[in-house]
């Protein structure tokens, strides 16, 4: 089969199975224009935090060092003068360090946010489809390609024209400041340089959050599953110790919980007679869709049924349905598109039952 029927077949939306195994190989949604607006919020910040003082400190250190210049450069190269020119270093470094720190711990805490610290060995390891034309010729003019195209020309035309504006308002005051002592020039530039990078910070911060969101959902359609991902991944499942131990914790809190509550009011329950249970509620609104009020496997999903039989609420069995709605519907959400189908033949199998129950009520 080729790629293209591949990722055609691929409708079911990842797991969080899927997502951890993505992860674990470092293939994770990181947005570097959003990284970008961390590092320039640091760097205002620590312009911000330096101040007037650590700003006329810097001027006055680097005054210096331009204004003596010639009596300085001996100091750091003919070894006569080590105790000044650790001096004039300590100096300049004390007020330069807050510029070069803050950016940093900025891009370290979004990346902590984001979660976007993974170790990976494997990202590493050399790859021949990391030099492969047709590989490098997708990423390029695909559509992350394209938008990261758009995006970057974006970037370009807003800061082209928020820096043309803004100088063209402020060059009079940056003429002027010529005029006067290199301590104030440094203070007015700074000035200027907050106030630019504050509409830098603005703008960068709206590019990288629609970067995340972009990145984010590409990151989920890359790895889409195919039914049989999705089967063989729930068989996988089935076997493990820890995740029976946990399935057996949910059944016990599921006697007297609100979801209890929820399956008694289900429309149906759409099950695989051995392994799954998945209960769902149509309101019958127009544009609503069934959505997953309840769901289980092994002793949850024996308890689900065992509440929709206390209740009357009929039980359908169809194991793909079910394992498929397992698979890809969170409790509160509506199906997708794909198992209209199958839950409607599901939903007028437990109307047919209702009927027969009336009638022989009756």
């Amino acid at each position: 089969m080729s790629a293209p029927d591949d990722e055609a077949d691929k409708s079911f939306e990842a797991t969080p199975q899927k997502l951890l195994e993505a992860r674990k190989k470092g293939e994770i949604a990181r947005s570097t224009e959003l990284l970008t607006a961390a590092s320039y919020a640091g760097f205002l910040v620590a312009i911000l935090v330096s101040g007037e003082s650590g700003l006329s400190h810097l001027g006055a250190t680097l005054a210096v060092i331009i204004g003596q210049s010639a009596q300085i450069a001996p100091l750091f190269f003919d070894g006569a003068g080590t105790v000044p020119a650790r001096g004039i270093i300590q100096a300049t470094g004390s007020a330069l360090l807050p510029i070069f720190v803050y950016p940093a711990l900025a891009v370290m805490l979004a990346l902590f946010a984001t979660r976007g610290i993974v170790f990976a060995p494997s990202k590493v390891q050399p790859k021949l489809s990391k030099v492969s034309i047709i590989s490098n010729a997708k990423n390029k003019y695909g559509r992350t390609g394209l938008f990261q195209f758009v995006l970057s020309f974006s970037k370009l035309m807003i800061y082209s024209a928020i820096l043309a504006i803004f100088l063209y308002h402020r060059t009079s005051e940056m003429v002027a400041a010529l005029h006067t002592t290199p301590q104030y020039t440094v203070i007015l530039l700074a000035k200027i340089c907050i106030e630019f990078l504050i509409y830098v910070v603005i703008v960068s911060a709206i590019i990288g959050g629609i970067d995340a969101i972009w990145q984010h959902f590409e990151h989920l359609r890359k790895n889409k599953m195919s039914r049989k991902e999705v089967m063989d991944e729930t068989k996988n499942s089935e076997g493990d110790p820890y995740m029976k131990q946990e399935r057996r914790q949910r059944a016990q809190s599921l006697a007297g919980s609100q979801v209890a509550v929820e399956v008694a009011a289900a429309d149906v329950v759409i099950v695989n007679p051995t392994h799954f249970a998945v209960a769902l509620k149509w309101e019958r609104a127009p544009g609503q869709a069934p959505v997953c009020v309840a769901k289980g496997v092994d002793e949850t999903a024996l308890r689900i049924r065992e509440i929709a039989k206390e209740n009357a609420v009929p039980i359908h069995s169809d194991p793909p349905t079910a394992r498929a709605l397992h698979s890809t519907t969170n409790v509160g959400d509506q199906i997708a598109p794909e198992h209209y189908k199958a839950v409607a033949a599901a939903i007028r199998f437990a109307e047919n039952m209702r009927k027969q129950s009336k009638g022989k009520a009756t």
